[in-house]
C-alpha cells in the first residue's frame, strides 16, 4: 500500500479475489451436508477459521482489508471495504461458535495450523479498523467537554454552598461575641501577609534523587574535565623541560619503526574484536538470545498514519459536498418530475387494471398482502405457493415470468413490496377476480373461510416437515454427528462481491481519491424515489377515492368506504413514575462518578506471550486442558466483545449469538482496566462504571433500583454503543463473612439486583455488554457469579509473559549485562503480575542503582528485599481454573468432554 493513499499492486482487488475463493470453499464446506467423523468437522473450521491452501482465509483477509481501508483515501471504496469487513467478522463469529461447540471452550488453539501454514501470530491476530475510532471521535470530544461542564458546575455550587455556611456561621459569632475589647485595638487585628499561609510546591523523594543524579554527574564532569587539563599542562612541562636540558634525544629508526608496527597491530586486533562482538551481539539478537536496549523508532510510522487521516478526512468532506451538491439539484430541478413519473405510472396501472378486471382496484395495505385471513380475497399475492396454483389452475412458468417482470424502483417500487400485482398477474387471474366478484357475498365468505382452512392445513403441514428435521437433526448431532448449517451472511456477501463486480471491477481510473459522481447520483435518486412515494401514497389515495365514489354513482350503487381497523391501546394503570431524559440521566451518572472522561488504550499497550504449546498438548494424555496465554486473551475479547459493539446489522442475524456480559476475572494489577479501555477506544464506546459504592449512593433501597435501571436503558438506546464497566463484580456474590470490612457499609448485594435487572432489561439488538472485574471468583457462592457473567477470561500472567516482561524492562539499560539471568528471576516472579513487576523493577533500577551499574553489575538477589513488599500466591492460577471447572457452565462441558475423552483412551 503506497503512503499517498493509492492501493499497490497487492492492493484491495487481490485481497476481495481472495474473498471470493474464501467464499467457495465455505459453501463447499456447508453444502458438504452430514460429517459423519467428527473429529476431521474441528480441522476443517480451523483452516477456514485462519487460512487454507495458498488463498488467505477470513481473520487473514480481514487484517488485510483493514490495512487497505485505514490506508485507502477514496471513501466510497472505504464504505465498500468496512461492508466487507462487517460479513468476515460476522463470519468469524459464525466459526468461533462452531469451534467453541467442538472444544467447549472459549480458547482456540490454532498455533498448529499456523505452523503448518508457515504464518506468524502476528498475521492471524484479528485488527480492529480504526473508522469505527474515528466515527466516534468528536462525540466522545463533546462527552468530554460535558463532563468537564458538568463538574466545574458542581465545584462552583460546592463553593457558593460553602461560602453562604461560612458566611452564616460568621455572622452568627460576630452576633454573639462579647465586645470587651476597643474595635480600634491593634492586637485585634492581623496582617495580610500572616493571614494567608504561603503554599509551596511540595518536594517528593523522587525530585531530591533526581538532583542528587544530577549534582553527582555533574560533579564527576568536571572532574573528569579538570583531571584531562592536569596531565596535559604536566605532559607539556616536562617535554619542556627535556628539550631545555638536553635529556630529550630523537629516537633511531628502527626503534620507530618497531614501535609503529606494534601500535598497528595492537590497534588492529582492537577493531577486530571490537567488530566481532557487535557482529555476535547481533546475532544473538537476532535469534532470540538476547536482547537489544535500542527501541524501534515509531516517528515516521505515526507521522505517515497522521497524514493518510489528514487526506482521508479531506476526501470524505469533498464527498459529502457532491452529495449535497447533487442533493440540492435534485431538490430543485428533478423533484417534481420524480413524483409526476410516479403519479402517471400508477394512473396507467389504475386504468389498466380496470380495463381487464371491470372494476376499481382497491389501495393496498401497508401490509404485503400474502393471502391472509383478514386480506380480501380480490387482491391477489405476489407469492402463489404451489397447492394455490394448482387450486386456480395457473400454469407455474407464466407464473414466474409474471413475478420476473417487476421493476424495482420508480413507481413500481409497489410492486417491490409485495402490496400490489404486476399487469402481468393481472391478467393471469384476472378471469378468477371476476369471477369471484360475480358471486354473491355469502359465497365469497364461503371461498375465504375455504381458503383458510385450507391455507392452516399447509401451514401445519409444513411446521410438522420442519420439525421432523429439527428433531432427526438433534438426533444426528446426539450421536456424535456434524451437520453444517448454511451461513446468514449469505445474502450480504453476494450482494457486496455483486457490487463490487459491477461498480468497481471495469472502473478504471488513476486518480482514485476523487469520489465517484455517477455512483452517487444513483443513490440519491433511488432513495428519493422511495421517499417520495408517501407522497404519492396519498395524492393517488385520494384520487381512487374519488374515481370509486363516480364509479358508483355510474352503476348506481352506494359507495361504501372501506373499514379502517381500529387501533387498541393497552389496557393497563398508567406508569407514575417519572422517567429522566437520557441527557439528565447522563448528568446525574456524571455527577455520581459513573461517568468520567475516557481514557485511551490500545489493545497493544496489553504485554502479553501466547501459548504455542496448547494445540501439541491437547494431544497429551496427561495435558488435555492446556492453559492460554496471556497474549491470547486479546484474541478473545476481540471476537467476542469488540466485533459486536462495532457492526450493529449483525446482532440482526439469527445464527450469531452475542453475550450481554463478560467477566474478567484476574489478581492485582493484572491489567483488566487496561483490556476495558482498549475495547471502549478500538469501538468508540461510552463507559459507565458500577461500583459498590456509586451504587449504594444512588440508589440506597430496592425500590430505587428499579427506577435506575429503566433510566439507564433509556440512556443506552441512545449514546450506545456502550460497555458498563462492574468493578468488584465478584464481592456481591461473595459469602457474607468473606466480605471486605470496608465494603459492607456500601451494601454489596444491591449491586448483585442492579445486573440481574439490567441483563433482564437489556435487549439483544443494542450495541450494550457488562463487563465485569473479579479478584478472588472462588469466595463466591456457588453458580450465582457465572449466572450473571456467563463467559469468563483470566488474565492470571505465566511464566512466558513474565520472562518477556522483565527481558523488556531490564534490556532497556544498556549497561546490564546481555547474559544476565532473566529465566531464574522470572521463574522467581512467575506469580506476581505484569504491573508488579514493572513496579519492582524501577524500585531496584533507581538513579543511583543505574550509574553504579559499569562498577557493579546487577543480580538478581538484589530483587528480593522489592518483592517482600507485594503479595504472592503461587497457587493462584490453580485457583481460577478450579472454580472455572466446577462452576462455569463452559468450564463443566469441557471436564465432561475431558472424562469422555480419557475413558475412550483408556479402553
Amino acid at each position: 500500500m503506497d503512503f499517498d493513499g493509492r492501493p499497490s499492486s497487492l492492493s484491495w482487488n487481490d485481497a476481495v479475489e481472495r474473498l471470493r475463493e474464501i467464499r467457495e470453499d465455505d459453501l463447499a464446506f456447508v453444502e458438504s451436508g452430514l460429517q459423519p467423523e467428527r473429529q476431521l468437522v474441528r480441522p476443517t473450521v480451523a483452516e477456514l477459521y485462519v487460512r487454507q491452501f495458498v488463498a488467505f482465509r477470513y481473520i487473514v483477509i480481514s487484517n488485510e482489508l483493514t490495512v487497505c481501508h485505514d490506508s485507502i483515501i477514496q471513501p466510497q471504496i472505504r464504505i465498500l471495504i468496512k461492508r466487507m469487513l462487517m460479513c468476515i467478522h460476522g463470519r468469524v463469529l459464525e466459526l468461533k461458535q462452531i469451534l467453541m461447540d467442538e472444544d467447549k471452550s472459549i480458547y482456540t488453539p490454532v498455533t498448529e495450523e499456523l505452523a503448518n501454514l508457515k504464518l506468524t501470530y502476528d498475521q492471524f491476530e484479528l485488527q480492529i479498523p480504526r473508522c469505527f475510532r474515528d466515527e466516534r471521535q468528536l462525540f466522545l470530544n463533546d462527552i468530554d467537554k460535558q463532563i468537564d461542564e458538568i463538574h466545574s458546575q458542581v465545584e462552583i455550587e460546592e463553593e457558593d454552598r460553602v461560602d453562604e455556611q461560612g458566611s452564616s456561621a460568621a455572622s452568627s459569632q460576630t452576633s454573639s461575641k462579647e465586645t470587651l475589647d476597643s474595635d480600634l485595638n491593634a492586637a485585634t487585628f492581623l496582617n495580610h501577609e500572616q493571614q494567608t499561609s504561603l503554599i509551596l510546591p511540595q518536594i517528593t523523594r523522587q525530585d531530591i534523587r533526581r538532583e542528587l543524579a544530577i549534582k553527582f554527574i555533574q560533579k564527576h564532569i568536571r572532574a573528569a574535565n579538570d583531571r584531562k587539563i592536569v596531565n596535559e599542562l604536566m605532559s607539556a612541562n616536562r617535554t619542556r623541560d627535556n628539550i631545555i636540558s638536553g635529556k630529550y634525544k630523537n629516537p633511531s629508526q628502527d626503534k620507530a619503526h618497531t614501535a609503529a608496527i606494534q601500535i598497528q597491530r595492537y590497534w588492529r586486533f582492537y577493531r577486530i574484536m571490537k567488530c566481532t562482538k557487535i557482529r555476535t551481539q547481533r546475532k544473538n539478537i537476532v535469534i532470540g538470545m538476547h536482547m537489544s536496549s535500542e527501541r524501534p523508532k515509531t516517528d515516521v510510522f505515526v507521522n505517515v498514519e497522521e497524514k493518510t487521516l489528514v487526506k482521508q478526512s479531506e476526501a470524505a468532506t469533498k464527498f459529502w459536498k457532491v452529495i449535497k451538491k447533487l442533493q440540492n439539484k435534485l431538490d430543485r430541478y428533478n423533484r417534481h418530475e420524480i413524483i409526476a413519473e410516479i403519479e402517471d405510472e400508477l394512473r396507467a396501472y389504475i386504468w389498466t387494471y380496470f380495463e381487464i378486471c371491470k372494476r376499481l382496484p382497491t389501495w393496498p395495505n401497508p401490509v404485503p398482502i400474502i393471502f391472509e385471513e383478514n386480506d380480501e380475497f380480490g387482491m391477489p399475492p405476489i407469492i402463489l405457493s404451489e397447492a394455490i396454483l394448482q387450486q386456480l389452475n395457473i400454469p407455474k412458468t407464466y407464473y414466474q415470468s409474471a413475478l420476473n417482470q417487476r421493476v424495482p424502483l420508480g413507481g413500481s417500487a409497489i410492486f417491490h413490496t409485495g402490496r400490489w400485482m404486476t399487469i402481468e398477474m393481472v391478467k393471469i387471474l384476472a378471469t378468477t377476480i371476476i369471477e369471484f366478484e360475480g358471486k354473491p357475498k355469502n359465497e365469497q365468505n364461503e371461498l375465504i373461510k375455504n381458503y383458510a382452512i385450507a391455507k392452516n392445513k399447509e401451514k401445519e403441514d409444513s411446521m410438522k416437515e420442519r420439525n421432523l428435521i429439527i428433531a432427526m437433526n438433534k438426533k444426528l448431532r446426539a450421536r456424535g454427528d456434524f451437520i453444517p448449517e448454511p451461513s446468514d451472511l449469505t445474502e450480504w456477501f453476494t450482494e457486496i462481491l455483486y457490487e463490487y463486480d459491477t461498480e468497481w471491477t471495469a472502473y478504471d481510473d488513476l486518480d482514485l481519491q476523487r469520489p465517484r459522481e455517477d455512483l452517487i447520483k444513483t443513490e440519491i435518486y433511488a432513495s428519493a424515489q422511495v421517499e417520495l412515494r408517501a407522497a404519492v401514497d396519498i395524492t393517488m389515495k385520494n384520487e381512487l377515492t374519488t374515481l370509486q365514489i363516480a364509479y358508483a354513482q355510474d352503476m348506481k350503487v352506494k359507495y361504501k368506504p372501506p373499514k379502517e381497523k381500529s387501533k387498541k391501546t393497552p389496557k393497563g394503570k398508567p406508569n407514575k413514575k417519572k422517567t429522566l431524559s437520557p441527557k439528565m440521566m447522563f448528568e446525574e451518572l456524571v455527577k455520581n462518578d459513573m461517568i468520567n472522561k475516557s481514557v485511551y488504550s490500545k489493545f497493544d499497550d496489553f504485554k502479553g506471550e501466547v501459548s504455542y504449546c496448547a494445540s501439541t498438548l491437547r494431544g497429551e494424555p496427561h495435558m488435555l486442558d492446556p492453559p492460554y496465554g496471556l497474549g491470547d486473551v486479546r484474541q478473545i475479547i476481540k471476537e467476542l466483545c469488540v466485533i459486536g459493539l462495532n457492526f450493529p446489522e449483525l446482532r440482526t442475524t439469527k445464527q450469531i449469538k452475542f453475550k450481554p456480559s463478560f467477566l474478567i476475572a484476574g489478581p492485582l494489577k493484572s491489567g483488566k482496566t487496561m483490556l476495558i479501555n482498549a475495547i471502549c477506544t478500538e469501538t468508540g464506546s461510552l463507559k459507565i462504571e458500577l461500583t459498590p459504592q456509586n451504587i449504594s449512593a444512588y440508589c440506597p433501597d430496592n425500590p430505587s433500583i428499579a427506577q435506575f435501571v429503566n433510566n439507564i436503558v433509556t440512556m443506552v438506546e441512545v449514546y450506545q454503543p456502550v460497555v458498563i464497566e462492574v468493578d468488584w463484580a465478584d464481592v456481591p456474590f461473595y459469602v457474607t463473612k468473606h466480605i471486605p470490612n470496608q465494603l459492607k457499609s456500601f451494601k454489596p448485594k444491591l449491586l448483585k439486583t442492579v445486573l440481574v435487572k439490567l441483563l433482564k432489561s437489556l435487549k439483544s439488538s443494542e450495541r450494550v455488554i457488562i463487563i465485569g472485574k473479579a479478584m478472588c471468583p472462588w469466595l463466591t457462592v456457588g453458580q450465582t457469579l457465572s449466572s450473571v457473567f456467563d463467559t469468563v477470561v483470566f488474565t492470571v500472567p505465566d511464566y512466558n509473559t513474565m520472562f518477556m516482561s522483565l527481558q523488556e524492562s531490564l534490556m532497556r539499560y544498556p549497561a546490564i549485562s546481555r547474559t544476565f539471568p532473566v529465566t531464574a528471576l522470572a521463574t522467581i516472579l512467575s506469580s506476581y503480575s505484569r504491573q508488579m513487576v514493572i513496579d519492582i523493577v524501577d524500585e531496584v533500577m533507581n538513579n543511583e542503582r543505574v550509574l553504579t551499574l559499569r562498577q557493579k553489575p546487577l543480580e538478581p538477589k538484589e530483587f528480593i528485599p522489592y518483592m517482600i513488599k507485594y503479595p504472592k500466591n503461587p497457587e493462584l492460577r490453580d485457583q481460577f481454573y478450579n472454580w472455572y471447572i466446577r462452576f462455569v457452565p463452559l468450564g463443566i462441558e469441557r471436564t465432561l468432554l475431558l472424562a469422555v475423552l480419557e475413558s475412550k483412551r483408556k479402553k
